[in-house]
């Protein structure tokens, strides 16, 4: 039956619900699908998408409700409210149970007496009650299933049940909004052949080789598994291993998506550039900074279809950060929900498992099992110093016998002791110079930017500009890769005879090896991943990574940092040097006692059980966001002049053709955006302006602010350019 009534303009509601219907047979789903625009038919919507008015009353509460009287009895509370919830939420963020709740039961609340109102009108609507097969109005029903959901209780299956439902809802929902079209998902063709051939370009590895090997042996017989972990030290060629294994699994149990996921923006594009010479054109990136092309002639169209598409994890290759990932997992926000129907029927990999912030740990421990069960899905963890994130998983990798014959480097204690007035960074700047002697290369990181700025310039009088070097997180992408490109031997990861000073955004990701490397004291997970850039390849004779106490305050939580001074810290300083070979034992110690000491410290599970996806929310927003203090997001070396451009195009084109043009620009503008400290910005003493489209402060003329080798300029650091000026 078609119905005369629009849901977008010129589409009839009827077509846009016989397309959603169609993206998933789950007769939930088709019950959210049937209903959740029911609201629309009515006259206030209808004129609004005639043009006819410029507003109309909101139809999502009116859906629900309605879903509500007519199924109510012949479906269980739980599934009832899965429902319901879907319909009311599907244009904002996943509604709590007890909103939902109280939204119900008072009898005096406003948006449910106006829901109430819209019905009396859709039900007289003879074709209306046809087409939706309706049959009753009882207002009565609303609050006793207020009553019902209140006195529901819930647990981690029914989350995953209500987020699912959710997800495929919005996502199915925007897709033919966009399209017109169901969704039909791409086929998975990635073969094997294409990895198999590029391994043979690569520089034969023997201990890579059997390494590999070992791990297929125990995938062979792990009788499908649904989470496997890869605990190998670094350098053993876990990126392409992970590879083969998700591309396995995919082919062996029919999995229609790979999702490979990072936990630092930084580091995606070049793993997707290794992926890419595999698979050319064929890997989807998506994280804050990703760029979308598309036909300036088709702007809205295309950009709209080909965002949405890499938004929504809709592609069969998928790569993006732990952050996209657990968001989807978490947050109660509709734009993340949208992905987590994607995480069906998927092989999902964690490549450096230890940056998952331990407070989740005990929520993944659960988690992770259940997600599998319920979504179809493998999981793939990977690190060199494996957090306890879940105890069912099947170890693929023979970790003993890997660490016992890998002795590239061991640890040491370096005391920092003052010397009359010099600070310990002047000290520790000696001290990297003693080592670099005989053109030996050095790394050394510590945990502040200002101390490795500090530190770079204490060096700088003493190091050719040409052998000393800065990384940290204020400094542009494309200046870290030049740093990165610049600290290397043509076409190899040696370092020889040069210094780099860096935070820590060199421990996961960046391939370079030192002859000898120093770092501030940190959870033994940080340091283990800058023991892997010292002798990465063992090729050289044993080298040492020096172990000093903290510069200043410490940046990471007191749990951690009492667990390392107690399994590291206390041997170290008691003259034990502790070698690669025996850090399994060192590592598993450590994470065994956080297991023990970590708790749920933000009470997710527990608020898991009560729905309150609001509160959930709240607490993984806390969980990512900046540690440090507050920040503000900096644009250096543009101009402001494309906001009149802007302003131009808001004149011609419609709110969704601006839309997407404001968000080409951002993207656009990515590349030249740092997160700078506020306390840092306002030591500039002047006044930088303030985009009045993002919200983004711009600095123009970044002579004397910012420096391809430094960075951006601290205070301290532009009062030496003052004097040499």
């Amino acid at each position: 039956m078609e119905l005369s009534y629009f849901s977008h303009p010129n589409k009839l509601l009827s077509e846009h619900i016989a397309n959603i219907e169609a993206f998933c047979s789950d007769e939930l789903f088709r019950l959210a699908a049937h209903f959740h625009d029911l609201g629309k038919v009515s006259d206030s919507f209808q004129r609004y998408i005639r043009g006819e008015s410029s507003s109309a009353q909101p139809h999502a509460l009116a859906s629900a409700l309605a879903f509500v009287m007519e199924y109510y009895g012949k479906l269980d509370t739980k599934e009832l409210f899965f429902v319901f919830n879907a319909i009311r939420s599907h244009h904002g963020a996943l509604a709590s149970k007890k909103y939902v709740a109280d939204l119900l039961i008072d009898d005096t609340n406003i948006g449910v007496g106006k829901a109430i109102e819209q019905l009396r009108e859709i039900y007289a609507k003879e074709d209306v009650r046809s087409y939706f097969a309706l049959s009753r109005i009882d207002e009565n029903l609303v609050e006793e299933f207020g009553f019902d959901v209140d006195e529901c209780s819930f647990g981690l299956e029914e989350y995953i049940n209500q987020k699912l439902l959710f997800s495929r809802l919005i996502f199915a929902d925007k897709f033919e909004a966009i399209t017109s079209t169901p969704f039909v998902p791409k086929p998975f063709s990635y073969p094997l052949e294409n990895l198999y051939n590029f391994k043979k370009t690569l520089p034969k590895n023997e201990e890579r080789a059997q390494a590999a090997k070992a791990i297929w042996r125990n995938y062979e017989m792990s009788n499908a598994a649904d989470i496997y972990t890869i605990t190998a030290p670094t350098g053993i060629g876990k990126t392409l291993i992970s590879l083969e294994l998700a591309l396995r699994i995919a082919k062996d149990r029919n999995k229609n998506r790979v999702i490979y996921t990072i936990p630092f923006t930084s580091i995606i594009d070049q793993t997707a550039a290794i992926f890419e010479r595999i698979f050319p054109a064929r890997i989807t990136k998506h994280h804050h900074r990703v760029e979308f092309d598309f036909d300036e002639e088709r702007f809205n169209k295309d950009y709209g279809r080909i965002k949405y598409l890499v938004e929504s994890w809709a592609e069969p290759f998928i790569l993006s950060t732990f952050y996209q990932l657990f968001f989807a997992l978490l947050s109660d926000a509709n734009s993340d929900n949208i992905k987590f129907q994607s995480l069906s029927d998927a092989v999902i990999v964690f490549d450096e498992v230890q940056a998952i912030p331990f407070e989740l740990w005990k929520v993944l421990q659960p988690l992770f099992p259940l997600l599998a069960k319920k979504l179809g899905s493998v999981f793939i963890l990977m690190s060199a110093t494996m957090p306890i994130v879940t105890q069912d998983a099947v170890e693929l990798a023979p970790k003993e016998g890997l660490y016992s014959r890998k002795n590239r480097y061991k640890l040491d204690w370096l005391d920092l002791p003052l010397k009359e007035t010099k600070t310990k960074i002047a000290v520790l700047a000696e001290y990297i110079l003693d080592l670099a002697q005989n053109g030996k290369s050095v790394v050394c990181i510590v945990n502040t930017i200002k101390n490795s700025k500090l530190l770079y310039r204490q060096l700088e009088s003493f190091i050719e500009s040409e052998k000393l070097f800065l990384l940290n997180s204020y400094m542009l992408p494309h200046d870290r890769e030049a740093t990165i490109e610049a600290l290397c031997e043509p076409g190899t990861n040696q370092v020889k005879g040069k210094i780099l000073i860096s935070t820590q955004v060199i421990e996961a990701g960046v391939d370079l090896d030192f002859d000898v490397g120093l770092r501030e004291l940190a959870p033994l997970s940080s340091i283990i991943q800058t023991a892997g850039r010292v002798n990465r390849e063992g090729k050289k004779e044993q080298a040492t990574l020096y172990i000093f106490d903290t510069l200043g305050y410490e940046i990471y939580d007191s749990v951690l940092m009492d667990a390392t001074k107690r399994y590291l810290v206390a041997k170290l300083q008691s003259g034990e040097t502790i070698q690669e070979k025996e850090i399994l034992h060192h590592i598993e110690e450590f994470f065994t006692s956080l297991d023990l000491r970590l708790s749920d410290r933000h009470k997710i599970l527990e608020l898991i059980k009560k729905f309150d996806f609001m509160a959930i929310g709240k607490a993984v927003r806390e969980l990512f966001k900046e540690e440090a203090s507050f920040t503000h997001s900096v644009v250096f070396g543009v101009d402001l002049a494309w906001e009149e451009r802007y302003f131009e195009q808001a004149k011609v084109l419609d709110k969704w053709e601006l839309k997407s043009y404001k968000e080409r620009r951002l993207k656009a503008l990515a590349p030249s955006i740092l997160n700078i400290k506020e306390k840092d910005l306002q030591s500039l003493g002047i006044n930088v302006p303030k985009s009045e489209v993002f919200g983004l402060y711009y600095i123009e003329n970044i002579d004397g602010i910012y420096d391809p080798k430094r960075g951006f300029l601290i205070s301290e650091e532009r009062e030496l350019l003052d004097i040499f000026e």
